[in-house]
């Protein structure tokens, strides 16, 4: 393999570590948030907030990098396909980082409110979801693997159940517990950043699939919609 090509892929070899990178980076985010969230530790919530800045840094690499390699190696279809992949799942991660941040600027607003436990417990279930789906569309980018990612809205659906169930939650105690109703109306934004989480990493799952066959899908539902 002639040397300028063989660090051309070494380039790309790269480019997709730092994806990688970021998306553990987001699951740590995620994970810290919520604890946060749960034991109310502001000094952790502050960590995931100034956490998010080594986030953006490796966004603002990568964007740059990718846009460099299309400019400088005229990439070829599959390869320009993976590029573009590339440059849709980071902006995805930035915005996944962004979401978790939000999750943790909630733990210095709510600090002294009274919560509730079945709210609480639920906001934990969606936070294992949301966690289990992000992995997931990490592992079928990793793997190129088109079998996990039509395996990712069935994931997803439990995100979705559990944050119209929490709305459900809101109601109740909007009429008999007027106490945690403020609270309970924050934790219904933070349900929905869960909610909006598993709807990036689907969307992830979407770029693995436009790389790896060329044709763009939509996988909001368990019967996948493709584009041509």
């Amino acid at each position: 393999m002639p040397k300028l090509r063989r660090e051309y892929r070494d380039r790309l070899a790269e480019l997709e570590d730092d994806l990688l990178t970021m998306g553990t980076r987001v699951l740590d985010m995620l994970s810290a948030s919520m604890e946060a969230l749960v034991r109310r530790d502001v000094s952790a919530a502050h960590e995931v907030i100034r956490s998010d800045d080594r986030l953006d840094a490796l966004y603002n690499a990568c964007e740059e990098g990718v846009l460099t390699t299309i400019a400088l190696q005229s990439p070829v279809a599959s390869e320009l396909r993976l590029l573009a992949a590339f440059l849709h799942m980071n902006v995805h991660l930035e915005r996944m980082g962004d979401l978790c941040v939000n999750i943790a600027k909630f733990v210095l607003l709510v600090e002294e409110f009274t919560d509730d436990p079945e709210l609480t417990a639920q906001l934990q279930e969606m936070g294992g979801h949301a966690r289990r789906v992000i992995a997931r569309s990490l592992d079928a980018f990793s793997r190129r693997d088109l079998e996990l990612v039509f395996s990712l809205p069935q994931l997803d659906e439990p995100l979705d159940q559990l944050n119209k169930g929490l709305f459900a939650r809101l109601v109740r105690l909007a009429a008999t517990d007027e106490e945690r109703l403020d609270w309970a109306m924050r934790m219904v934004l933070v349900a929905r950043y869960l909610e909006r989480l598993g709807d990036h990493a689907v969307d992830i799952g979407e770029q693995v699939h436009f790389a790896v066959t060329g044709r763009r899908i939509e996988l909001a539902s368990n019967s996948p919609t493709v584009r041509s």
